[in-house]
């Protein structure tokens, strides 16, 4: 089985390469919808965990995620953490998620992909992405390689750069700079897609409702009219969709 959470679709990509026949993939932000956290792997099954890094650390949905679920009869876990650059501790940080819930991760690795963090910088245009998503299948092919194999495998590290980082995640997850501008058309997307149920259309158009979300960026990025933005500075920002999505 191979859990996984993407905002833009790198993430999907991923997992779906590794997805061997008969092995069943499995929405994490559906898991939380449902309240769905015990799993039974089957006899020396492999359980994967695909996702994105966040200001080098997991996902806030991810932790949430991790903290409630069990899967009976695990004998070998690994991930794969999406990135623009590198995952620094993101891996560690999941280690002693699992560890915490009896859960031992036999390996982890980092999977380039074309860069999505349009809140907070200008990404490349999409025009710019097919050599990285042309690299990542190789690299995956790799990967499942190494899980068919039951390798180890630790990559990332902790530094004080990548804690202080980490630690600034929660400090920039607030939602009061999301907004829908008058190209909204109110088709709903936004809400449908939001991991967390943050996003309600309200007289046709979307607002916030809690004060803080995981920063996936999958509203403003796959908004069909790009009428999601994040303050002043997105409205000149590209937007990044993976093809596949």
């Amino acid at each position: 089985m191979i859990f996984y959470f993407t905002g833009t679709g790198n993430s999907l990509f991923a997992a779906k390469r590794l997805l061997t026949d008969g092995e069943e993939l499995i929405n994490i932000a559906d898991c939380l919808k449902e309240g769905r956290y015990q799993f039974t792997a089957g006899d020396g099954e492999a359980v994967g965990l695909v996702f994105p890094v966040y200001f080098y650390t997991v996902p806030a949905v991810i932790a949430e995620f991790v903290e409630k679920l069990t899967v009976h009869n695990a004998s070998y876990v690994y991930a794969v953490i999406t990135c623009g650059g590198g995952i620094c501790q993101a891996g560690s940080v999941l280690k002693k998620l699992l560890a915490s819930r009896g859960l031992t991760l036999n390996y982890v690795t980092d999977l380039l992909m074309p860069d999505n963090s349009m809140l907070f910088y200008q990404i490349p245009p999409v025009s710019k992405a097919q050599p990285r998503l042309d690299a990542a299948e190789k690299r995956l092919a790799e990967i499942a390689g190494d899980v068919a194999e039951r390798k180890s495998k630790k990559t990332g590290n902790s530094t004080i750069l990548s804690r202080m980082v980490g630690a600034g995640y929660k400090l920039s997850n607030k939602t009061a700079k999301f907004y829908a501008n008058e190209n909204c058309v109110g088709c709903g997307l936004c809400q449908r897609i939001c991991p967390q149920q943050v996003i309600q259309l309200q007289n046709g158009k979307p607002e916030w409702t809690k004060d803080t979300c995981s920063k996936c960026s999958a509203c403003i990025n796959r908004c069909p009219k790009e009428a999601i933005q994040y303050g002043s500075a997105t409205k000149k920002r590209n937007r990044y969709v993976n093809p596949e999505l």
